[in-house]
């Protein structure tokens, strides 16, 4: 009867860790999709609240940017955006750490030439305990079929 009542309490715990562990990583997948409507329509306080300050921001190119100049750069038109599809998604969650995957497909207009892209971009997110914030992105070019 005991062994029976440990297996149920481990159950127990189990189930509320991986609740706890699923809620997470929708939170998760909302902070990815909150971050990609505030990279199509830019507010300023909105994405300092979703970026971390020691944010690094790689670009397919080799640029990386800063928060200040991954803000700024959205919000001058420099990094221009009119819309973006996140493809092949997938997320992983461990302790207060989110890594975020997908293809990126977007249509830009970049300081006013309009452009397409289609990249692989690789996301490291920390959970603040009140909110998900990006801490890293690097994207990559896709090797050509």
């Amino acid at each position: 009867m005991k062994k029976w009542w440990s297996l149920v309490l481990l159950l127990f715990a189990l189930s509320v860790n991986g609740s706890a562990q699923s809620q997470n990583s929708i939170k998760l997948v909302n902070a990815v999709q909150e971050l990609t409507q505030l990279m199509i329509n830019p507010d300023e306080a909105k994405l300092e609240r979703i970026t971390h300050k020691k944010l690094s921001y790689g670009h397919s190119s080799g640029r990386i940017e800063d928060q200040a100049t991954f803000i700024g750069s959205l919000l001058t038109g420099e990094s221009d955006f009119e819309t973006i599809n996140l493809n092949d998604q997938s997320y992983e969650v461990v302790d207060n750490i989110g890594i975020a995957r997908h293809i990126l497909v977007a249509k830009t207009n970049d300081n006013g030439n309009p452009g397409n892209v289609k990249i692989g971009v690789m996301m490291i997110w920390r959970d603040s305990g009140d909110s998900w914030e990006l801490l890293a992105r690097q994207a990559y070019k896709l090797p050509t079929p």
